[in-house]
């Protein structure tokens, strides 16, 4: 935690427009050091999820892997992905036909209940309950991106 100690003297002149001024330093100062607390604390809960994330994905590897297809197609690059557009990958026609693109909710809804949201996908498991699990393990597969060491 960054501390600062900042003290301005109001008895250097006794003109309303100096206090005026000095607080408002102080407060700007003050919304400064709250908001780069904020980002250092977003930056390490992101960092949190992520490999917690990873933890929970290694439910998803009997099927799935980051970087190529197995009886699931690979994870890399599937945020902003149409659902069932994995080129060299054979999906059901449920999938081919959800017309669905995979953002953070979408993949949540799914995550949740892959059965209930797209009735005939093969992906044969009951969902994920935790909201938080859910949660982290959309950390990870957001995590993977083209600047992924692992999805290179």
């Amino acid at each position: 935690m960054i501390l600062c100690q900042v003290h301005f003297s109001l008895n250097i002149m006794n003109n309303k427009l100096f206090t005026v001024f000095s607080f408002t330093v102080f407060a700007v100062l003050i919304s400064y050091l709250l908001a780069s607390q904020h980002i250092a604390y977003s930056e390490t809960s992101i960092e949190a999820d992520i490999i917690a994330g990873q933890g929970i994905y290694t439910q998803c590897s009997g099927c799935h892997a980051p970087d190529y297809h197995r009886t699931g197609p690979k994870h890399c690059g599937i945020i902003g992905r149409l659902a069932g557009s994995q080129l060299e990958f054979e999906y059901t026609t449920a999938m081919k036909n959800a017309n669905i693109v995979w953002t953070k909710d979408t993949l949540d809804q799914f995550l949740k209940a892959p059965l209930e949201m797209i009735s005939g996908t093969s992906m044969g498991y009951a969902g994920i309950a935790s909201i938080q699990e859910r949660e982290q393990l959309i950390a990870f597969l957001s995590s993977l991106t083209e600047s992924n060491p692992v999805c290179k």
